[in-house]
């Protein structure tokens, strides 16, 4: 071998330190970069020449620069931070919420209840001072629109997360365009095996971690090659890239699925388009990262006013609603009490008003028509016939059929009541387009004809509606209150009982009866609304017990439901007033019979405006024309009994005091545990990020040593050309 190959070789080697340079001073100048992984130079032989005796070397070249990194490290490292940022954006909201619920009994809500209780309290001792009056409508005003703004507060923070969760899927999406563009530079430039894209890698792993943090994103990589580096440091790449979310792709490669945000009744849902184009919703398959943590925040699913009834702040709103919806049933309950002329309570159910031209139209077009709530079927309706006394006689099956006009189910019904009694008193008709039992006679023909004026009767009541025809026409008062009441009815009742009781113009009882509530009852008489009201215009009942069937309640008024109104109607001259009592089953609050409070729940309560505008008319009193304080007593007494307070479909019984330090535990309890998952992954995370970044980070003082290792390795290559010059001058000056 001559001199020019050893020249050759110590080019090679020159070439090779000073590219082992240049890795060790990019590490050295990214050592502050978090998203940089650290290189390193791996030296390989150059193909030896065979000779006799030995092959002879050609030197060294730079093979490869690998990065430092491991997969498993990295999963574990991205998927903890991931974790705690779905703590922490969880604590955020969390926090602030509290702040509006405080757990103390001197502040807040809890405070409000106190000062409106006391109000009572003031009022019963002094149910005739204008000023306590004044002082009750404002104490009560105060905790109305503390209960409002709370509902307001939630709403509010309900936005701000709809909108976080917009600006965040939009950062998702512009983060996948670029991991799946990055993909397709990396494909291309280690075509051939003959190069790695280490910073290509290097911005994808920034990208594939903050993507995490956003969403629980699923990466999967596979052709890795691993080769060992330093005793238990791997080095590696991949070949396939996949990201997948809820199961369906992400991206691909270099192709990639944008989601995209639709509307729940004004809230943001998640989809992804699938293979074939439709787009399926992920949001319930969303729980990791800050979006599942706004998605457990807000909630997934929503009502038809668009405000959540699961997670965190659906909850709240679930128990605040209740809360409100319990105070209103059970204080306007015992504030029924109040005796009055006559009732008429505000709208309770909107039902269908066939108008005059469409009466002879299919039923099945009305709904078309959008006239009806929902279809009729082709069935039957049971009809429970009871006599004079209130005593169950017989039932009735009528067909209906969906195809039949309204007049033609009226005539139909009236037929089988003829022919079940020619002598019967009662039959249907329509009162005001809607479709009511009346008293009335028949002619020789069968014909009905309703009395003037029409006045209701209690002797047919709705058993089984196989048709459907009540639940289309949206008359609650002929279901059964096992289906309506905590879905239908604007506040529910319970399983009970209630007196209605009539008073002269002394303020005398001149008339009491007890009426039941019994929702499990097959009997409608007790278990729909209809039939409450049958029990109270039944007449032949001696409520006095005088013999004398000319004094009861059904001689003094007329209950009826007419536009889904509740009305109890004088049917005398006299001067007379009714009002409940003994109300166990809130059928004075769930009416809204005499209120004191407006509103359903926590977004619209008030104190009714008719006492906003003159809190003189607010009365302590249940009979008229006195100065008692019962009414005002029995609210007081409220605040130490236990109330019936509907979740979410189940019922909850307590105090109103504890109901609501129960939900403020609740919050406080939830962002505690929060806040401890956080601290405790956020140590965790401390000892996992320096795990990662022991590996994959870089190290000065290692880069220090491979510098004078490098820097020596090519000083000693420069030496042997050197060398190798000294010798030529020494051969070409020899003469």
């Amino acid at each position: 071998m001559g001199i020019s190959p050893s020249l050759s070789i110590a080019l090679t080697g020159l070439r090779a330190h000073q590219e082992a340079l240049e890795v060790t001073s990019n590490n050295i100048s990214n050592s502050s970069n978090p998203d940089y992984v650290r290189e390193r130079a791996v030296f390989s032989s150059l193909s030896s020449t065979n000779s006799i005796p030995g092959d002879m070397g050609n030197g060294v070249e730079i093979s490869k620069i690998y990065r430092i990194t491991n997969t498993f490290l990295f999963n574990r490292y991205t998927s903890t931070n991931a974790n705690f940022k779905n703590l922490d954006t969880k604590e955020k909201f969390l926090k602030e919420i509290s702040t509006y619920f405080p757990d103390v009994t001197d502040n807040g809500l809890y405070k409000n209840l106190e000062d409106f209780f006391n109000a009572w309290q003031t009022f019963a001792s002094n149910p005739n001072d204008g000023s306590v009056k004044v002082d009750l409508a404002a104490k009560t005003q105060t905790l109305t629109d503390t209960i409002k703004t709370l509902t307001g507060k939630l709403k509010d923070i309900q936005k701000n997360i709809n909108d976080e969760l917009s600006t965040k899927t939009d950062e998702v999406n512009n983060i996948i365009k670029q991991i799946a563009n990055i993909n397709k530079e990396i494909i291309a430039h280690e075509a051939g095996n003959l190069k790695n894209a280490n910073e290509l890698r290097d911005k994808r792993d920034a990208l594939e971690k903050r993507l995490k943090e956003l969403v629980d994103v699923k990466v999967f990589k596979s052709g890795i090659k691993s080769t060992t580096a330093e005793d238990t440091e791997t080095i590696g790449n991949d070949k396939n890239y996949t990201i997948t979310l809820g199961g369906y792709p992400l991206v691909d490669n270099s192709n990639y699925s944008k989601i995209k945000l639709e509307s729940i009744v004004g809230n943001a849902k998640i989809t992804i388009q699938r293979q074939d184009f439709t787009n399926v919703d992920i949001t319930k398959d969303i729980n990791g990262g800050e979006i599942g943590a706004l998605l457990s925040l807000r909630g997934t699913e929503f009502n038809k006013k668009g405000d959540p009834v699961n997670g965190s702040i659906g909850n709240l709103m679930n128990k605040l609603n209740a809360l409100a919806n319990g105070l209103i049933r059970s204080v306007n309950s015992i504030y029924s009490y109040s005796a009055q002329e006559s009732v008429t309570t505000d709208t309770l159910y909107n039902p269908s008003t066939v108008p005059a031209d469409k009466q002879n139209t299919p039923l099945s077009a009305l709904y078309q028509y959008g006239i009806l709530h929902s279809e009729v079927r082709s069935g039957k309706i049971e009809l429970n016939i009871y006599d004079k006394n209130g005593n169950f006689s017989s039932s009735i099956d009528v067909d209906i059929d969906k195809n039949d006009s309204i007049n033609q189910v009226i005539k139909n019904i009236n037929n089988k009541i003829y022919n079940n009694d020619n002598n019967a008193d009662y039959g249907t008709t329509l009162i005001n387009g809607q479709l009511k039992f009346v008293k009335g006679s028949y002619d020789s023909s069968g014909n009905f004809i309703p009395s003037i004026p029409k006045e209701e009767t209690s002797q047919v009541l709705v058993n089984d509606d196989g048709a459907n025809l009540f639940i289309a026409l949206n008359e609650l008062e002929y279901q059964p209150l096992s289906k309506i009441n905590t879905t239908q009815l604007p506040l529910p009742l319970k399983n009970g009982k209630f007196d209605i009781i009539v008073y002269n113009d002394k303020g005398e009882s001149i008339a009491k009866r007890t009426i039941t509530v019994n929702m499990d009852s097959r009997n409608p008489k007790y278990s729909t609304l209809e039939g409450i009201i049958s029990q109270i215009n039944t007449p032949n009942i001696d409520d006095n017990s005088d013999n004398n069937l000319g004094n009861d309640i059904d001689d003094y008024y007329q209950a009826s439901f007419l536009n889904g109104k509740l009305l109890f109607s004088k049917k005398t001259d006299e001067n007379t007033f009714i009002g409940l009592d003994n109300d166990t089953s809130d059928f004075g609050g769930s009416m809204g019979v005499n209120k004191f409070f407006n509103g359903t729940d926590a977004s619209n309560i008030e104190l009714k405006k008719t006492f906003q505008a003159d809190p003189s008319l607010i009365k302590a009193s249940k009979t008229p024309n006195s100065g008692d304080n019962i009414v005002a007593n029995n609210i007081l007494q409220l605040q130490y009994e236990k109330v019936n307070f509907y979740v979410k479909g189940n019922t909850v019984k307590n105090t109103l005091f504890e109901f609501y330090r129960n939900t403020t535990s609740s919050l406080a309890n939830e962002t505690e545990s929060v806040s401890n998952k956080k601290e405790t992954t956020e140590t965790l995370l401390k000892s996992v990020k320096n795990e990662y970044y022991s590996l994959t980070g870089v190290s000065i003082d290692e880069e220090l040593i491979n510098l004078e290792k490098f820097q020596r390795g090519y000083q000693a290559n420069a030496r042997v050309i050197t060398t190798i010059n000294k010798m030529l001058d020494a051969l070409f000056s020899i003469q």
